[in-house]
């Protein structure tokens, strides 16, 4: 495969050529990624995104629509798992596309709304993230135009303190399944990446899908 802009950068090329060839194999038919898809697949590339996040969340795009046609349908799912985890040193690169303000202001709501339902276990709280909810919240009932990069990064940390905590909601047989299902999830890909990666992926795996039983919608992704 010849990819826009990979002709000197082998180790792009290589990452871009795997999800083509996985993208091929789920769809079951020739398919070669468009210049949309691979900026993608290399903006994800160059954000550290490892090559086993990006697999499994397209195994989940698949999963939740058979009519995934793009690399660019799947964006979402990867990102959620790229952006699992409690304070993940890798993330995804952040979209440059204006959010509208009321977007946000729902998340948000929507997350609180969800948050102050759970009951983590003794000792535990969501009082960090719950916090943070608010005082974003206010400074957006107040700023007509925010500071985008304060408040990125505010959304960043409320989702870290989120996935820190979420797994005390649960019973050890409920986590038992979620880490079942992570396994089983990666397991197709054992063989073309690393061991190393494959943990990552799982540990993102079953952190997305406590998220996911309890309704917690990430608020970083916009």
């Amino acid at each position: 495969m010849t990819t826009p802009g990979s002709r000197f950068q082998p180790a792009v090329e290589e990452y871009v050529s795997a999800i083509e060839t996985h993208l091929r194999a789920r769809r079951g038919v020739e398919h070669i990624l468009s210049p949309r898809d691979f900026a993608l697949a290399r903006a994800w590339y160059e954000a550290g995104v490892p090559l086993a996040t990006v697999l499994v969340g397209m195994d989940r795009a698949f999963e939740q629509s058979a009519n995934v046609s793009s690399l660019t349908y799947c964006r979402r799912r990867v990102e959620e798992l790229a952006a699992a985890g409690p304070r993940p040193e890798i993330r995804p690169a952040p979209p440059v596309e204006t959010i509208p303000l009321s977007e946000v202001e729902s998340l948000l709501a929507s997350l609180l709304d969800q948050l102050e339902k759970v009951r983590p276990a003794r000792g535990l709280s969501f009082e960090p993230p719950l916090r943070k909810i608010r005082e974003v919240q206010d400074l957006l009932a107040v700023a007509a135009r925010p500071n985008w990069e304060y408040v990125r990064s505010k959304l960043r940390e409320i989702d870290d303190d989120v996935s820190a905590a979420v797994l005390s909601a649960f019973s050890a047989d409920q986590l038992d399944d979620f880490r079942a299902e992570a396994a089983r999830a990666i397991e197709r890909h054992r063989g073309r990446v690393d061991d190393a990666a494959l943990e990552d992926a799982k540990t993102r795996f079953t952190l997305q899908r406590a998220r996911e039983k309890l309704g917690l919608p990430r608020v970083s992704l916009v």
